[in-house]
């Protein structure tokens, strides 16, 4: 007889042993998740084979622990009912490995390995499995996350008050005053930080390590970790980080996260790259640039490309044909032509221009 792994779910989430309840289950407007302790993770991963493939679920605090499975199918029911689910908690939702589909909202929109968001209390949101993937969920109490804030406050060091001025304080600080806004926080690595994002599996096992092996110091220990994972995720050299209200249109979401990865990358990332970074096509990302723009997406970030050229020439002594090497072109006359049709001179002219410009009175 074939296992009934949804009434295993339903037990394993009705437990004691389980540190989320869920209530309104039946619903497909209302499902409410509370939670009752201070803070949990949820470890969920699968091999994406096909429907009847399991998911395998990890729920841990410092006092609870439940695993339990469900097929592909089971999971992405939900999603497929358009059944979200609201809680009583701030929510990491991190990707390890693979992708998802978040709708929140109502609105779609992929992440990769890397990339994460910050779910407020406010918002209705699910998650798809369509393939192999590994994601940590983080809840966080409003009390909590407020006695970790206070301590970035009072803290001994003053590089550790840097984090109040964070993105990630200033959105949980707006919340906790003032609920009821529908806004949330999307992360993405930074170009430079593409593969070193590992360091979000190193912190995710660590605190996983802590709660099942607890030993004399763990109650800080788990506190530090979870201060290291925020702290990573506000620094804008490893990610990028933008505040998103569902007022938004999804669209300009991508097209935000285009924007910043050519900034960072002085608009030399390929179409290639785009793609693999952000999970959707390059014609679909040349549509979405050309309807905030008006541009293709190789013009657009050539404008990022010429304005550093531009940056360079004025603020440093390099030569031409280096500066040309630096911003990937092989072929300077091909960099003189965009130079020129972008400034209307020459670089040796800009730099000309700029610098007698600057000792005028």
């Amino acid at each position: 007889m074939e296992k009934d792994t949804r009434l295993d779910m339903q037990k394993a989430l009705d437990s004691s042993d389980s540190s989320i309840s869920v209530q309104n289950g039946e619903s497909d407007f209302s499902r409410f998740y509370h939670m009752n302790v201070p803070f949990q993770l949820t470890l969920e991963y699968c091999n994406g084979s096909g429907n009847e493939d399991y998911v395998n679920i990890i729920t841990l605090s410092s006092t609870k622990a439940v695993m339990y499975q469900e097929t592909l199918e089971q999971k992405n029911d939900s999603y497929s009912k358009n059944a979200p689910h609201l809680h009583d908690f701030f929510e990491f939702v991190i990707v390890l490995e693979g992708k998802i589909v978040q709708k929140i909202e109502g609105k779609e929109y992929f992440y990769g390995a890397g990339s994460c968001c910050l779910i407020n209390r406010n918002l209705r949101h699910m998650e798809y499995y369509g393939s192999r993937s590994r994601v940590l969920y983080i809840g966080l109490s409003p009390d909590f996350v407020s006695e970790l804030f206070l301590s970035a406050k009072n803290s001994f060091f003053p590089d550790e008050k840097k984090f109040c001025k964070s993105e990630i304080f200033r959105f949980i600080t707006a919340d906790l005053k003032t609920p009821g806004k529908r806004a949330y926080l999307d992360f993405i690595p930074a170009y430079q930080n593409h593969r070193n994002f590992m360091h979000l599996h190193d912190i995710a096992e660590s605190m996983i390590q802590t709660l099942l092996c607890p030993e004399f110091g763990a109650s800080y220990q788990i506190r530090g970790l979870l201060c290291s994972f925020l702290s990573y995720l506000s620094l804008p050299n490893y990610y990028h980080c933008t505040s998103i209200r569902l007022d938004t249109n999804s669209d300009f979401l991508l097209f935000s996260r285009i924007t910043r990865l050519f900034e960072e990358s002085d608009g030399r990332m390929t179409r290639t790259e785009l793609e693999q970074y952000l999970n959707y096509s390059g014609d679909y990302l040349n549509r979405i640039v050309n309807k905030f723009t008006g541009m293709c997406l190789y013009d657009y970030g050539m404008t990022f490309c010429l304005k550093k050229a531009a940056q360079y020439l004025t603020k440093t002594d390099e030569s031409v044909s280096a500066i040309a090497t630096r911003l990937k072109f092989t072929n300077r006359t091909h960099f003189y032509a965009l130079f020129k049709e972008k400034y209307g001179m020459t670089p040796k002219e800009y730099r000309k221009k700029t610098r007698s410009d600057s000792l005028l009175p």
